[in-house]
C-alpha cells in the first residue's frame, strides 16, 4: 500500500507534468485502467476510462489554452488510498481570456502505486468523494 508521502509525491508529479506539458509524464502515474471524473462544474466534466481517455480529457482542457499552470496549495490525505490536492490554477485561453480558479485533485492510489482514480472537482466534493470510496 502506498504511504501518504507515496500518494503526495506521485500527485505533485503529476502536476509538475502538467505544467511541463508533459503527458507520458502524467501517463505513467496512471493505471492502463483510469477512470477520470470531472465535475459538472468544470468545463471538460464528464467520466473517461483508460489512457486514452485520460488523453482525451486532458488534451480538451490544454488545447483550448495559449497558457495554463497548476500550483498545489495543499494536500489532505483521506484514509488509506486517497489524496485530495488543492489547486490554484492560471492560464490565458487563445482567445485572450484569462482564468484564474480553485478546485482540487483526487487520486486514488491502489497498492501498485498508481492512479486508479482521478477526480476533478471542488475541494469540498473531493472530500466527500475520497470519504465514501474510502468506507465503500
Amino acid at each position: 500500500m502506498a504511504t501518504s508521502e507515496q500518494r503526495e509525491s506521485m500527485a505533485r508529479a503529476g502536476m509538475l507534468a502538467f505544467n511541463a506539458g508533459d503527458t507520458g509524464g502524467m501517463l505513467a502515474l496512471l493505471s492502463l485502467n483510469i477512470e477520470v471524473y470531472a465535475s459538472p462544474e468544470m468545463v471538460n466534466s464528464g467520466t473517461y476510462r483508460g489512457h486514452d481517455g485520460f488523453v482525451s480529457w486532458i488534451t480538451s482542457w490544454t488545447d483550448a489554452w495559449e497558457q495554463i499552470s497548476a500550483e498545489v496549495t495543499g494536500v489532505i490525505n483521506v484514509g488509506e488510498r486517497h489524496i485530495v490536492t488543492a489547486v490554484h490554477q492560471e492560464g490565458r485561453g487563445r482567445e485572450g481570456i484569462e482564468l484564474a480558479m480553485e478546485l482540487a485533485f483526487l487520486f486514488d492510489v491502489g497498492d501498485d502505486g498508481l492512479c486508479h482514480f482521478l477526480a476533478m472537482v471542488p475541494t469540498e466534493e473531493a472530500i466527500r468523494i475520497a470519504e465514501e470510496r474510502e468506507t465503500g
